[in-house]
């Protein structure tokens, strides 16, 4: 009977993890295979107005909130970005209420500098000077296509401030080819318009 014992109870310690392991690899599969589950990560381009291009990874710690953070560019310069969806609707087509944030740096003296003196490059665009944030809330909707592509369009309003620093520190020869405004750092608070359509490759 000792010996017995002794061999169920090495069998049971032995087949205990593997039944354990089997179980959340059966979950784990289920959890996969399950047409309700919502991918957490994505890979998200759009392109619309105020901010132009933009490429973000995207996260969905819920099925109701996804948040993204990357980089943009306006044709001129490169910006980056974060911003917050909200998605109440558990269906293929669902409504999204969106905020994002975002900004981009003014090209420094310097840079202009090298730009003004390279005479094969085109004419200074005057907004290679201009920075820029803004902050945007936005309506729209999202449709979720099967092989995990989600398409999106969505519209609202920017609340930005443009800015633009001083050219006074130009070298001599490089003077005469900004106006005398420019001389001068300004600011300028707008409200804009905004809307934008991309969508997002979910995975994970």
């Amino acid at each position: 009977m000792g010996t017995r014992s002794t061999l169920l109870a090495l069998v049971v310690l032995l087949v205990a993890p593997m039944a354990s392991a089997f179980e959340a690899g059966d979950i784990r599969r289920r959890a996969t295979q399950d047409p309700e589950r919502v991918a957490p990560f994505g890979l998200m381009l759009d392109a619309g107005v105020t901010e132009g291009a933009g490429l973000s990874i995207s996260f969905r710690p819920a099925r109701v909130v996804r948040l993204h953070l990357g980089a943009t560019h306006n044709g001129v310069r490169a910006g980056a970005r974060a911003g917050l969806t909200l998605l109440p609707l558990r269906s293929r087509v669902s409504p999204a209420f969106s905020v994002e944030i975002g900004h981009a740096q003014p090209a420094d003296v310097r840079a202009l500098e090298r730009r003004l003196a390279d005479l094969s490059l085109p004419p200074l665009p005057s907004l290679e000077r201009v920075g820029y944030t803004y902050a945007s809330g936005l309506v729209g909707f999202e449709v979720s296509m099967p092989r995990s592509i989600t398409f999106f369009v969505r519209g609202g309003v920017s609340f930005m401030e443009l800015y633009g620093p001083s050219l006074k520190d130009l070298d001599e020869p490089l003077r005469g080819t900004v106006g005398p405004a420019e001389d001068r750092s300004w600011m300028l608070r707008t409200v804009r318009p905004t809307a934008k359509l991309g969508f997002i490759l979910n995975f994970g």
